[in-house]
């Protein structure tokens, strides 16, 4: 018979201070295994969610591991101690030990040792740390799919060929290329489709939606809502999605604009259109137009915005100052009752809190807290609060206000 198992499911069953066998398994120095840490917390993330860990990244990216999720950073830690990875039998294992064990005169057996099989050696592991996802892709996939219109999808126009591999460019990309190619968790990656780019889904392809062709879509919703008598805190979706659809969109967009651009009331069956948001998309077009212009002053962009507004049928929507936060800054002069504007638009800046606060010294050297805010607004990472990057990018100036400027 064939020596005991020194281990069963994983531990040990030797006593303490019993002897045991190791054996190097065929194959024992071409084991390509790498061991990875996980702590409790990433063991719950993982066990509560589908049971996967993913490692992504293409060939010029530095790797990280994603779970259901969340994000992870993925560093090698080495080690001077010697690892061994150590396993039960394999299948066919046992016939041969029972066959070596005979074939020695069943010494092993006599010897009452039991018997440990040694898979692999280690010098090193991989180490897990929670990091924000890694998104900068997916906005690009998007913006290099953007839809402009059911005319383009039937003539192919504005399919530049973008993103490449699977139905990807102008024709958008199903989630599982998404998934794929994007360093970030299926939940941040359905997160920032929907609630940062409001991204349309079409024929089970993912696109992002052309700037211009948006507020066209939204004009066309305020004209329907006005037109039918629907209050804007009680748009019905089916009616709503039937009079785009009658005005030529498709019931995707038409869907897509009323979800980008209202709240879903308790009622299940009506919609409240978000002012803010419809403000501020409006503004930002205002700004953009003039991006020329390094000062406005803030009578002539209340004007033009208010123009705006009209243009699209929504006049008797109030515009709002403070609106602009993380759009563009508003300075005064102690001497002059006139405010000049400085169009700087916060998704326009890089996500990394290094370069962002880079690129906001850049703009002015000096900043007080509520000039800063708007623009580190959804900046948390994970280990690292707004307060914390405060802290290690700024020097603080005590005063009132208090002034932060490069450190």
């Amino acid at each position: 018979m064939p020596p005991q198992d020194a281990l069963v499911d994983g531990e040990f069953i030797t006593a303490d201070g019993e002897a045991f066998e190791l054996v190097a398994a065929d194959g024992y120095e071409r084991a390509g295994l790498e061991l990875l840490e996980v702590d409790d917390a990433i063991v719950d993330e993982i066990v509560s969610g589908d049971g996967v860990v993913r490692f992504k990244g293409g060939p010029d990216d530095v790797a990280v591991v994603c779970t259901k999720s969340k994000t992870y950073q993925v560093k090698r830690v080495e080690t001077s101690n010697q690892l061994l990875i150590v396993g039960p039998p394999l299948r066919g294992e046992e016939e041969e030990e029972g066959e070596d064990a005979e074939e020695e005169g069943g010494e092993t057996e006599a010897a009452g040792k039991k018997r440990a099989t040694v898979r692999a050696e280690m010098n090193s592991h991989l180490d897990l740390t929670e990091i924000a996802p890694k998104l900068d892709r997916l906005r690009e996939m998007m913006a290099s799919a953007a839809y402009g219109g059911e005319d383009e999808m039937e003539t192919g126009e504005g399919d530049d060929g973008g993103g490449g591999g699977g139905g990807g460019g102008g024709g958008g990309f199903d989630f599982e290329e998404l998934d794929e190619r994007v360093q970030a968790s299926e939940t941040q990656i359905m997160a920032c489709l929907n609630d940062e780019l409001a991204a349309i889904e079409i024929g089970g392809k993912w696109r992002g939606v052309k700037p211009e062709y948006r507020l066209h879509a939204l004009s066309m919703l305020a004209v329907s809502a006005s037109g039918n008598g629907w209050p804007r805190n009680a748009l019905p979706e089916t009616d709503v999605v039937d009079a785009m659809v009658g005005d030529g969109f498709i019931p995707e967009m038409a869907r897509n604009t009323l979800h980008a651009f209202a709240s879903p009331n308790e009622d299940g069956v009506t919609w409240a259109m978000d002012e803010e948001k419809v403000s501020r998309a409006l503004v930002e077009r205002v700004l953009r137009d003039g991006t020329g212009l390094k000062q406005w002053r803030l009578t002539d962009v209340m004007d033009k915005w208010r123009a705006k507004m009209s243009e699209n049928g929504l006049g008797d929507v109030e515009i709002k100052e403070e609106y602009l936060a993380g759009m563009a800054l508003i300075e005064r002069s102690d001497r002059s009752d006139e405010a000049f504007v400085r169009t700087l638009v916060a998704t326009d800046l890089s996500r990394e809190p290094e370069l962002r606060f880079k690129s906001l010294w850049e703009v002015k050297p000096r900043w007080t807290l509520a000039e800063l805010e708007p623009y580190l607004k959804g900046q948390e990472r994970p280990g690292e609060n707004i307060e914390k990057q405060l802290l290690k990018y700024c020097r603080v100036t005590q005063g009132t206000p208090r002034v932060y400027s490069k450190r």
